[in-house]
């Protein structure tokens, strides 16, 4: 008899589904491809392999984490599609897909896990069921397939079945969702078709069932095959709860497929299909449950899982039998070896802010994750202890200067870090007033316990100043003293009723029933400002310089703050400067025409202008000759916290 696991019995209770056996009920779902392409160079192929084994060796058994786009053939030429998928179509037929994937299957199984690709035929590629796409956001032309060109969609299904299968994987995902053209033909919102392919819940449904048996009459069993399907399409005109857990009865009665994964969100984010921090724990995983008690294969549900504790409850309360983990091994590749060691509280929390995924989709940027800078490089060797170590003054315990000094210290120097503040996390710890931030505690918490096991001597309400820091003799000093708010230079903005939305977040300033935020920054300050305003019932209008809202902020988390501002009243304003204030009154001009605004019966200016560099330390000590200090996170120039996080550890590696 098999002894019942001490730690989360739930998570770690064998399950077979298909022909994979799963010594555990976690799975990855494919996040892989953001970090490297692994069909491009050697080195980026060696990122994207070193990712998943770092995480099979920790534990992780189930990885649906080939991301495999179909051809669409069809395409004429000297046409350019446009879209994610349009960009990775046809995968399979690169010269390196065979042998890359291979291989890395033969790593996986070496390790005792099994992987998965899952296939995407992601919309707007031009390919759409009759024209229209599901999504508010998204004015793009579609064109509306044929006949002749199903038939030959669903024969690159087969191929990619078929290569998969060559290639040594263990199974299939078909992506039925999120804007997928699976999903466009399977919702009433947008099949609109009156052929074999539409016109009935029946005839949207039998796309998805051709194609499942296309590849089941290709490959038989040798692949264990599901689906992963939006539960609830949640907007006007789309399938609900019941028409979803009946369009899922009906695949299963095909007897297709071996597994059924839900997922809830949309391509514009209301709720986002990558759902950040604004949203519930595993919001939910309550309606897979329904889906669960109507079906016989086993039900995987994704949702924002961040924890075993999170993942232990879903599947406790009967919701799913595995659950689905993304970016939770993004910020720590041993949560499932941590989890069941019963060492849960040491793993590095996800915090979700998804700059993981807007730094790339949205800025163009390098992968980073904002709690775990090693994340996408664990092919390359840790950082080495110090061959010689030194004495390191580090100040400033916000997000840089943590992992500078945890960085440093673990590598055996003796390592001081100074914080003027009573406790440690800079502006992250500020922007944890707001209730949907307090996620961010979290981290910082582990990283203030992470920093005492290390044996960094910490000093909290200690003010640093050139004297201060010469006594302590450093062979290197580290600056990570953040920033300061950016002021609004305009006639007005020394006003009593004018503050900085940082005074608001710790509580030194008031505000009135009614006020007006000036947006000056490009990410996600003011629209915590204004969570924090709505959150006490202020009635409250931003004004953005920009052409668009928070333009950092992508659209996987627009959505959520965006929704709770405007349902709380809120309204917003773009393209305004603000050129006067007085009491009761604000002046703007458009950015472009010149056209002149009032904005009047406010009681309040609370400006979220952004941020510039704290430099004063640095300046007095360059000046006095007595040591070239170097430069970290906001300290150097205000930005992400995965900017602040990942320059830290750079350094920190390399003193």
């Amino acid at each position: 008899m098999v002894a019942e696991p001490q730690h989360f019995p739930h998570i770690f209770r064998p399950l077979r589904i298909g022909g994979m056996q799963l010594s555990n009920r976690i799975m990855a779902p494919p996040h892989g491809r953001i970090i490297s392409d692994p069909l491009a160079s050697p080195k980026e192929a060696e990122r994207f392999s070193g990712y998943w084994l770092e995480r099979v060796r920790n534990g992780l058994c189930w990885v649906d984490g080939v991301n495999t786009f179909i051809d669409n053939r069809m395409v004429p030429r000297g046409y350019a599609p446009s879209g994610l998928g349009a960009i990775l179509r046809g995968s399979v037929h690169n010269p390196q897909y065979r042998d890359r994937m291979a291989r890395l299957a033969q790593d996986i199984h070496a390790h005792g896990a099994v992987v998965t690709a899952q296939v995407i035929n992601q919309g707007a590629m031009p390919h759409s069921a009759s024209g229209v796409l599901a999504n508010y956001t998204n004015n793009a032309g579609t064109h509306t397939l044929t006949g002749p060109e199903i038939a030959r969609m669903i024969e690159d299904y087969v191929l990619v079945a078929r290569t998969v299968r060559d290639c040594g994987l263990d199974g299939i995902e078909l992506h039925a969702n999120h804007e997928d053209v699976l999903q466009l033909f399977l919702s009433p919102a947008t099949n609109h078709r009156q052929d074999e392919y539409g016109g009935s819940a029946e005839g949207r449904l039998k796309l998805l069932t051709d194609v499942l048996a296309a590849i089941r009459a290709e490959v038989g069993r040798d692949l264990t095959l599901g689906i992963r399907f939006n539960m609830h399409e949640l907007f006007e005109g789309g399938y609900d709860l019941d028409e979803g857990i009946a369009i899922a009865r009906a695949v299963e009665a095909t007897g297709h497929i071996d597994f059924f994964h839900g997922v809830i969100g949309n391509n514009w984010g209301a709720p986002s299909y990558i759902q950040p921090h604004l949203y519930g724990v595993a919001q939910w995983s309550e309606m897979a449950s329904r889906y669960r008690a109507a079906l016989s294969v086993p039900v995987v549900y994704s949702g924002r899982v961040d924890s075993p504790e999170a993942a232990e409850a879903v599947l406790a309360r009967g919701h799913a039998d595995v659950v689905g983990v993304a970016r939770g091994f993004f910020a720590d590749p041993a949560f499932v070896a941590k989890a069941r060691q019963g060492r849960s509280a040491q793993i590095v929390p996800c915090i979700g802010c998804n700059d993981c995924l807007h730094a790339v989709s949205v800025e163009k940027l390098p992968f980073g994750c904002a709690v775990n800078p090693r994340a996408g490089r664990e092919a390359d060797p840790p950082p080495a202890r110090a061959a010689q170590p030194r004495r390191i003054i580090v100040v400033g315990a916000g997000p840089a200067g943590m992992e500078a000094a945890a960085v440093a210290a673990e590598r055996g120097h003796a390592v001081v870090l100074l914080e003027r503040e009573e406790a440690p996390g800079g502006q992250m710890r500020l922007a944890a007033a707001v209730p949907e931030n307090r996620q961010f505690l979290a981290y910082i918490d582990r990283q203030h316990h992470r920093l005492r096991a290390a044996g960094v001597d910490i000093r909290l309400g200690t003010e640093a100043d050139p004297q201060a820091i010469t006594a302590l003799s450093p062979d290197v000093l580290l600056l990570a003293t953040g920033s300061r708010p950016r002021r609004h230079a305009v006639p007005g903005a020394e006003l009593p009723f004018v503050i900085e939305g940082r005074d608001l977040l710790a509580g030194r300033a008031q505000v009135g029933r009614r006020a007006l935020v000036v947006a000056r920054e490009d990410h996600m300050q003011p629209l915590t400002v204004a969570s924090a305003l709505v959150e006490r019932g202020v009635h409250v209008r931003l004004l953005y310089q920009t052409p668009a809202v928070a333009p950092l902020v992508g659209k996987y988390s627009i959505g959520a703050i965006m929704a709770r501002l405007t349902a709380a009243g809120a309204e917003l304003r773009v393209m305004e400067r603000v050129t006067a204030i007085a009491p009761g009154r604000v002046a703007t001009r458009n950015v472009y025409s010149g056209a002149e605004a009032l904005h009047e019966g406010f009681d309040s200016v609370v400006l979220a202008c952004g941020a510039e560099p704290e430099t004063a330390l640095a300046e007095a000590l360059q000046a006095q000759g007595i040591i070239a200090p170097l430069l970290l996170g906001d300290a150097y120039v205000p930005g992400r916290i995965l900017a602040a996080t990942r320059e830290a550890y750079e350094i920190a590696s390399r003193l």
